[in-house]
């Protein structure tokens, strides 16, 4: 089975990384992982005045931030059957198009409870993701 993971250098990822890791047997054993992380795009009215190596460039170190820490505790837990996606655009977007892309079976994504309301919502990336797919999703708290 193909499992997408979203991550976003937050400690709801890091729940989420550890979930999996601690369910080894149903979510990493024989199965492999695609890692996604987002960044937020730069503005065309921005970018239309900055060279293109510079913008890739802001794209490559924020998504290292970010990626850099993951793959690092998947190897610290043994876990080498994965790849990595680092996209730029709107999280929800992108996170769907690569899991659209990769064929995968399930979306991990840990969730950003903002307070009362903010759990009672999901949060706006994982909600979105949730109403516009029909691949299962499971969201970690």
């Amino acid at each position: 089975m193909k499992i997408l993971i979203a991550v976003d250098g937050s400690t709801h990822t890091r729940k989420a990384l550890d979930y999996l890791v601690t369910h080894r047997g149903m979510f990493v054993e024989g199965n492999e992982l695609v890692v996604v992380h987002v960044t937020t795009g730069v503005p065309g009215h921005v970018t239309r005045h900055l060279s293109r190596d510079l913008v890739e460039g802001y794209y490559t170190e924020e998504s290292a931030k970010v990626i850099d820490p993951v793959k690092a505790f998947l190897a610290e837990k043994g876990i080498a059957n994965y790849r990595v996606e680092a996209r730029h655009g709107h999280a929800a977007e992108e996170i769907l198009k690569t899991a659209n892309a990769a064929g995968v079976e399930m979306i991990v994504m840990g969730t950003h409870g903002h307070g009362i309301f903010g759990r009672a919502l999901m949060g706006s990336v994982a909600t979105k993701v949730v109403a516009e797919t029909d691949i299962s999703v499971l969201l970690v708290q």
